[in-house]
């Protein structure tokens, strides 16, 4: 039997890492002669810089923040190989902000001002009236960062996505639109890495992808669905019903995790028009073919052969 190969996974703290954790737990990814080592992320930016430097193999990020890494590094060799969902993200205001309207002259904390799921915040911002002066971005970091200045009163809003969206919920902030109504179609984390590792090892990339669909497939299960919840209790720190409801919003059919982790190419080419749109990316749209390499994933599964 051959010997396990070991693969650095670099992600945001987030319940969407169910399958990740699950394909650990339940040894799904040993199958695949891997053994992921996961770490968290203080940022996007700090994704894309580890994968540049060899920090990581594979990072979870947002695939706008992949984009932007290629159009500001002109030596930047990342690339897009598989999608994990559409976002599941929400945009949650303190308690005092109980409508979109009220987020004028307001704070509102994200990743980074210039990528990612702020650019699909602004342009719903805008949609509504807002002009650019109307509003503070502030950048602050991550999912739990932003959910700690929110919890702290630091800033008045901020995306979230689960278990923090139910977090603040419970303290008494308000939920004010959800992702999917902000954008209807749309790559929100992506799988990434550097082309210079892809290339390296596509054996290890194509065994990763394999194992992670596999991981989904059985987090989908229903006769999975307690060792889903104690997975989540154990990593999140959520249970009971704040556990199922989460659980159901990671396996929602229409808006959860992708089933197969197929990457939502429409989605990207909104990412770039969104990107065009508000100004950080010059018109003619590059292809996107620029961002993507989906030729491993095709190789995890068999497609076209």
């Amino acid at each position: 039997m051959s010997f396990a190969e070991t693969l650095h996974l670099l992600q945001f703290r987030a319940a969407y890492n169910l399958p990740v954790h699950a394909g650990i737990a339940a040894g799904i990814f040993a199958r695949h002669r891997l053994t992921v080592e996961t770490a968290y992320t203080p940022g996007s930016l700090y994704i894309s810089q580890a994968l540049k430097d060899g920090r990581c193999d594979i990072g979870h990020t947002g695939a706008d923040d992949i984009i932007a890494d290629i159009e500001n590094d002109d030596r930047s060799d990342l690339l897009i190989f598989m999608g994990l969902h559409g976002g599941l993200f929400s945009l949650v205001g303190a308690p005092d902000c109980a409508s979109i309207d009220s987020l004028h002259s307001r704070s509102i904390g994200v990743d980074a001002k210039t990528s990612g799921f702020a650019l699909v915040l602004e342009r719903m911002l805008h949609a509504k009236g807002f002009a650019r002066d109307d509003y503070e971005l502030i950048e602050v970091g991550g999912w739990e960062s932003r959910y700690q200045a929110l919890s702290e009163g630091k800033i008045s809003a901020t995306l979230l996505t689960e278990p923090f969206i139910e977090n603040a919920r419970r303290a008494g902030c308000n939920l004010l639109t959800r992702d999917f109504q902000m954008i209807p179609s749309y790559q929100g984390t992506c799988g990434a890495a550097s082309r210079r590792w892809a290339e390296r090892q596509p054996d290890r990339l194509i065994r990763y992808i394999r194992a992670y669909v596999e991981a989904t497939q059985w987090c989908l299960a229903s006769s999975n669905r307690q060792a889903c919840l104690d997975i989540l209790a154990r990593h999140n720190d959520i249970h009971g019903r704040a556990a199922g409801f989460t659980l159901d919003a990671l396996l929602d059919p229409e808006h959860g995790l992708y089933p197969k982790a197929a990457l939502n190419l429409s989605g990207v080419s909104a990412a770039l028009e969104l990107r065009a749109e508000l100004g950080y990316l010059a018109r003619p749209i590059p292809p996107v073919e620029k961002y993507v390499d989906l030729a491993y994933y095709q190789k995890a599964l068999a497609i076209g052969e």
